[in-house]
């Protein structure tokens, strides 16, 4: 297992079949407690979706940016294995545009810590 990230297919049917859902109109998330003290994270741009190679890589690494700065920011609770997937209006977007999209999917699947609101 690499610390960190979701690798094995059983981790991701478990994330499908027990997982909770988040979305707008660029991101899908999905999320589960994993048990551990740290969260683990997929990100999945399919090709169907956002089209050749280098769109693709080029919103993985924004999506993947903008969670480790939220991470490193201290903004998300732990312990869970979230699994993000972009939608075609991903690619138009710039890095700005993709954090604040993810930051509305953390909001709402409540792995955002916001002042004000306490989770146990």
């Amino acid at each position: 297992m690499k610390k960190g990230r979701l690798t094995r297919n059983s981790e991701f049917k478990r994330l499908f079949s027990r997982g909770k859902r988040a979305e707008n109109k660029s991101l899908t998330l999905f999320f589960l407690n994993n048990g551990y003290t740290f969260n683990r994270l997929a990100v999945v741009v399919k090709k169907k979706e956002i089209g050749g190679a280098v769109l693709r890589n080029k919103a993985r690494r924004r999506i993947k940016e903008a969670y480790r700065n939220l991470e490193r920011e201290g903004k998300l609770y732990s312990g869970y294995d979230i699994m993000i997937m972009a939608k075609k209006g991903v690619a138009e977007l710039d890095y700005g545009g993709i954090y604040k999209e993810l930051t509305q999917a953390l909001v709402q699947g409540g792995l955002l810590i916001v002042p004000g609101n306490s989770k146990s």
